[in-house]
């Protein structure tokens, strides 16, 4: 059976309605389970795909209730580490009254999820594993990003394909890079926003130029944009449009988009039809609140057949 590893963040979401609250509505502080990777192992998990999360977190109601969530997922969580020495990471996200999202992670410094070591990755069975989907997040500060990319390095030359959500955030932009770059040289596949990751990256000015300095003859590219989905290789592309849904929330969008993209991956499908799936995830997402609004595998397929 196919095994996907899911190597990265898991975080807690701490919403504050601000602007229902100058509004008069009655509405209150609310936590969800986040972190990209977590959400698309959850996703996976959900899809019936046999995948396991690799991460940490801190031994409280956070982490606690983080790990039992993906467990009810469907995902294996041996190698997700509760620390009783750790604080679970938390994103604190005010709503403005437009519904505008405003961030703040906390704790700013040393957040748990990148307290990633050697010792703990080489225990990793890798025996089994096909692909492994980890994160640009996990790239930028230390512990984790040299540790990540030089475990990533030993995937690589094992056969194991990479999947690299480049999640090139506008708090990263300016710092070190290094092990990014180097995790996208390892990577099979690279997914990501075309104006937010893609264009920033390369320092192309439009997604064909980007292309250009990305693409190897063994590399898949896969743009997103508000029209749809592009999958580029060395000798193709393949784009899927946007599917059509009255969008709630948009939160884990691509999380849900890769889950999808990956579950066509395990299926044995082309890359047209791994689009597609993962087009539909993340239209599925949308249309309901939160970011681990997603489908089972019945119902991606219906969604699929009636759109």
């Amino acid at each position: 059976m196919t095994k996907v590893l899911c190597l990265g963040d898991s975080c807690a979401d701490i919403m504050i309605p601000y602007g229902d609250l100058l509004k008069g509505k009655d509405v209150s502080v609310s936590f969800s389970c986040g972190g990209a990777c977590a959400n698309s192992a959850a996703a996976l998990g959900r899809l019936g795909v046999n995948v396991s999360f690799a991460g940490k977190a801190g031994k409280d109601l956070y982490g606690l209730t983080m790990k039992k969530e993906l467990e009810e997922c469907g995902v294996d969580t041996e190698y997700f580490r509760i620390d009783d020495s750790l604080v679970s990471t938390q994103i604190l996200v005010v709503l403005n009254e437009n519904s505008e999202r405003y961030p703040f992670l906390m704790p700013k410094d040393n957040p748990s999820y990148l307290q990633i070591f050697p010792e703990e990755l080489d225990k990793i069975d890798l025996s089994d594993t096909e692909y492994i989907l980890t994160n640009g997040m996990m790239l930028f500060q230390q512990p984790a990003a040299g540790n990540i990319c030089a475990f990533l390095d030993r995937a690589h030359r094992k056969g194991i394909r990479i999947l690299l959500d480049i999640n090139y955030r506008i708090e990263t932009i300016h710092q070190d890079n290094a092990c990014l770059l180097e995790a996208v040289q390892l990577s099979d596949y690279l997914l990501g926003s075309i104006e937010d990751d893609f264009l920033p990256l390369t320092g192309g000015k439009n997604i064909e130029e980007a292309i250009r300095k990305l693409t190897a003859p063994d590399k898949v590219i896969v743009a997103r944009n508000s029209e749809g989905s592009t999958v580029y290789t060395s000798a193709e592309e393949y784009f899927c449009p946007r599917y059509e849904v009255d969008v709630c929330d948009t939160l884990g969008a691509g999380d849900a988009f890769n889950a999808g993209f990956i579950y066509g991956l395990t299926k044995g499908n082309n890359l047209e039809t791994c689009n597609r799936y993962g087009c539909a995830s993340a239209a599925i997402c949308v249309s309901g609140k939160g970011a681990r609004h997603t489908p089972d595998e019945e119902e991606l397929l219906r969604f699929i057949l009636n759109h």
